[in-house]
């Protein structure tokens, strides 16, 4: 069995993350990170690049629009909210898909411990006083808006279940909380870490086995195995 038989990559835009130098069928990326998938596929042009972005991050925010739309992916899968391509400069051969709110839930709850009782449950870390949180969740539900897992998690599940044969390694996804390396001084994922951070916690064990980072704080946290291997210098951010 090749290299690239054997595992599937998932990149995030966390600031000096490095890329693993490891041929693979499929890079999978959150947000403004396809920008570093298309680097990656400098190197391995063959790879089939998958943009995974938050419909309304994608709509809002000029940067994390332009880095996806100049990656060129081969396939975009839009969550929560649907994109109308046409209006955007995609290859026309893209492939896109839409993931409804209800949609991407059900896929994330098939990897926690308690299915949805867990994502339900986690969303409340989202806020910190108690009073908050009662009103933050009982807002998602009331809006169908249940959020869960942030995109960067997102895609890493979203690639276990794509791809049930291989193990995916993570890079540039942290739980941490701070900015994308594009704009380091964002805090727009800090809430959200919080929920990340306790989702992770109640992964199934037989996901947590099928992972790699190369991130030391997730690996810490979750029990996640470092990934110690070459990487692609000219790649890092």
């Amino acid at each position: 069995m090749q290299e690239k038989d054997k595992y599937i990559l998932v990149l995030g835009s966390k600031p000096n993350s490095d890329i693993p130098k490891i041929e693979v069928s499929h890079v999978y990326s959150a947000n403004g990170a396809a920008q570093r998938g298309s680097l990656y596929k400098n190197f391995y042009p063959e790879t089939c690049l998958v943009a995974i972005v938050g419909g309304r991050e994608f709509q809002k925010n000029i940067e994390v629009q332009k880095r996806v739309i100049e990656s060129s992916p081969n396939t975009l899968i839009s969550r929560n909210t649907d994109i109308d391509i046409q209006k955007y400069n995609f290859p026309k051969n893209i492939e896109y898909k839409y993931l409804s709110n209800k949609q991407q839930l059900q896929i994330q709850s098939n990897f926690f411990k308690f299915n949805y009782l867990d994502i339900v449950l986690n969303e409340m870390y989202y806020e910190k006083k108690i009073l908050d949180k009662i009103k933050h969740i009982l807002k998602a539900i009331k809006n169908g808006k249940l959020i869960g897992a942030s995109t960067g998690f997102f895609a890493v599940l979203y690639a276990l279940m794509n791809h049930t044969d291989k193990k995916v390694v993570i890079s540039g996804i942290g739980i941490s909380g701070g900015g994308h390396y594009y704009n380091e001084k964002s805090a727009r994922y800090n809430s959200r870490s919080l929920v990340d951070r306790q989702l992770i916690l109640n992964l199934k064990k037989f996901f947590i086995n099928k992972l790699y980072t190369t991130d030391e704080n997730l690996s810490e946290v979750s029990g996640i195995k470092i990934w110690d291997s070459a990487v692609l210098k000219s790649t890092h951010n």
